[in-house]
């Protein structure tokens, strides 16, 4: 293997590990401002921070992945980071959302993307006065907020789609 030889492309000592969280207060601003041509990212969000998906899962999203009646969503292993399949539950409020996305249109993909929403999601949060937020601290954010309401790591863990305690400890960022 070629990659045996030479020095590694990714060494994580030199990686940036991040720790951002974001706050009851500018979870509130953030969705507050996706409204009108920013309207499609509130849904999108929500998932990530209620379910701490990633945004590839998330935007990889079928309607044959969500069970609106069981409150489940199937992530497929082809569309999983760590190639397994695993099954997420819905929040009352992510239910909702959905329930209207069906209702508005229905059609694939879920969430009605198909590039990336960085961008967007880089402009929301200038025009919500959110700094330092990148999509992923989302899941930092879904994570540390499950394991502050007491969920048992294992159990987190399964929701995360994280395969050991070291990366799921990497996503969890209590105050």
């Amino acid at each position: 293997n070629p990659f045996n030889f030479g020095e590694p492309l990714i060494v994580k000592s030199a990686e940036k590990s991040r720790d951002r969280v974001l706050s009851f207060e500018e979870e509130r601003r953030l969705l507050a401002q996706c409204t009108g041509r920013r309207s499609y990212l509130r849904p999108i969000i929500i998932a990530a921070i209620d379910t701490g998906l990633r945004r590839g899962e998330l935007l990889k999203l079928v309607w044959a992945d969500i069970d609106l009646e069981s409150r489940i969503i199937q992530i497929r292993a082809k569309n999983s980071k760590t190639n397994r399949p695993r099954e997420v539950a819905m929040t009352n409020r992510l239910l909702a959302e959905l329930m209207k996305l069906a209702e508005d249109c229905g059609v694939d993909p879920v969430f009605g993307v198909t590039s990336d929403v960085k961008k967007s999601f880089k402009a929301v949060c200038v025009a919500a006065g959110i700094e330092d937020l990148q999509f992923r601290d989302l899941r930092h954010t879904c994570v540390t907020r499950l394991i502050e309401a007491g969920m048992q790591t294992p159990e987190a863990m399964k929701i995360s789609g994280h395969t050991t305690l070291a990366m799921l400890n990497r996503y969890l960022n209590m105050n």
